[in-house]
């Protein structure tokens, strides 16, 4: 049998990722693993805006706290009772930090929403969950976004093993 002592949830807080954490978090309890819960933040600056660098740092400085606050909200949702949740928020491009913070922290097992806040851009550009699953090097389970699935998990916890991927 195979033991998952790290499992990574990467978040963007939407409706979706809360399935995703709700199902990482059943996972690390059964497993007595450690719940990794990553949020990524994108830098919303380019080359060419003119913002003089101390607005940048303090909009920059703003936004994580907000991201901070945030990412405790989103894991309060979830019962910390027997399970060891450990918080992360990491600057850069969602994907690559996931594949990146999954390879440097013995990650075993990545369990990510199918679709988040992102919407029509995927179509155009492909969205996060696409590469984690593609370019991942470690198990990784999609977790369908489906309003009705978090209802019928309450009441039959296997309903999620129809999302299995990978």
């Amino acid at each position: 049998m195979v033991e998952y002592k790290n499992i990574l949830v990467p978040t963007d807080f939407s409706v979706n990722s809360v399935q995703a954490l709700e199902f990482g978090h059943m996972l690390a309890k059964q497993n007595h693993s450690v719940l990794h819960v990553l949020h990524i933040i994108e830098s919303v600056y380019n080359q060419d805006q003119s913002l003089d660098d101390f607005n940048k740092k303090r909009f920059e400085e703003s936004r994580y706290l907000d991201a901070e606050e945030e990412l405790r909200r989103f894991i309060n949702k979830v019962s910390s009772k027997g399970v060891d949740i450990i918080e992360i928020l990491a600057p850069g491009k969602p994907y690559e930090q996931i594949l990146n913070y999954s390879r440097k922290n013995h990650v075993d097992l990545i369990v990510i929403a199918s679709h988040g806040w992102t919407g029509l851009s995927n179509l155009v550009t492909g969205n996060v969950c696409n590469k984690v699953l593609r370019f991942s090097e470690i198990p990784t389970i999609c977790v369908k976004a489906n309003a009705s699935l978090l209802q019928d998990v309450r009441a039959n916890r296997n309903t999620f093993a129809e999302n299995w991927v990978g």
